[in-house]
C-alpha cells in the first residue's frame, strides 16, 4: 500500500477517527494514485479532444479521437478514465464534461478498490470482524466525499483555475482534537 492508503487505512481502524476524517484522508491517497499512474500527456490529450469537440460547430463522434488516446493511457487509472469517458461519449456527453466525469467515475473506482485493499490487508494482518469494518468505514467516507472527489478531478484536469485547498491532515493544537 501507498503512503496516503495506509493513512487511510489507519483512521478507518480507529474510532476515534470521524467519516470526514478518514475522507480528509481518502483525497491526498486518490491525489498520489494519480500522480503516480497519470500521464500528464494522457490529461491533456484527454482535455483537449473534449474541449475540441465542445467548441467545434459539427459535433463530430468523440470515441475514435477517445481510442487514439489509449497508448498514451497506461496500464492503470489512465485505462479506467479512458473506458468510462468512451462510455460516456456513446450515451451522449459532450465536452468537458466528457472528461471530468470520466475522471471522477474513475477515482470512485479506485477508492472502492482501495477499500478492498485494506481489507484485504487487514484479513492477512488482523482478524475477519476487523477487517470488515475497517472496509465499511472506508466506504463511509467514500460515500461522503463526492464533492472533494468531484474537485480533485477538476484540479487533475485543470479546468479549476486555483487549486482546492488541501485537507488538513494533522492535528496542530489541542482545540483540533477528536469532535464531540
Amino acid at each position: 500500500m501507498r503512503r496516503g492508503w495506509k493513512r487511510v487505512a489507519e483512521r478507518g481502524d480507529k474510532h476515534s477517527y470521524a467519516a470526514n476524517e478518514i475522507c480528509a484522508a481518502l483525497v491526498p491517497a486518490l491525489q498520489q494514485d494519480c500522480r503516480a499512474e497519470l500521464g500528464q500527456d494522457f490529461l491533456n490529450g484527454l482535455r483537449r479532444v473534449c474541449l475540441d469537440q465542445e467548441n467545434s460547430l459539427f459535433k463530430d463522434e468523440m470515441e475514435p479521437q477517445l481510442r487514439a488516446l489509449r497508448a498514451t493511457a497506461g496500464s492503470g487509472i489512465g485505462r479506467v478514465v479512458l473506458d468510462h469517458a468512451i462510455q460516456l461519449s456513446a450515451a451522449g456527453e459532450q465536452g468537458l464534461s466528457v472528461a471530468e466525469k470520466a475522471l471522477t467515475n474513475a477515482l470512485n473506482d479506485r477508492a472502492c478498490r482501495g477499500a478492498r485493499q485494506v481489507e484485504e490487508h487487514y484479513f492477512r494482518e488482523s482478524t475477519a470482524p476487523r477487517a470488515h469494518r475497517v472496509r465499511e468505514r472506508i466506504e463511509q467516507a467514500i460515500g461522503i466525499s463526492a464533492e472533494p472527489i468531484k474537485g480533485l478531478a477538476r484540479q487533475m484536469l485543470r479546468i479549476e483555475s486555483e487549486a482546492s485547498p488541501r485537507p488538513q491532515l494533522k492535528l496542530q493544537g489541542i482545540d483540533d482534537g477528536v469532535s464531540l
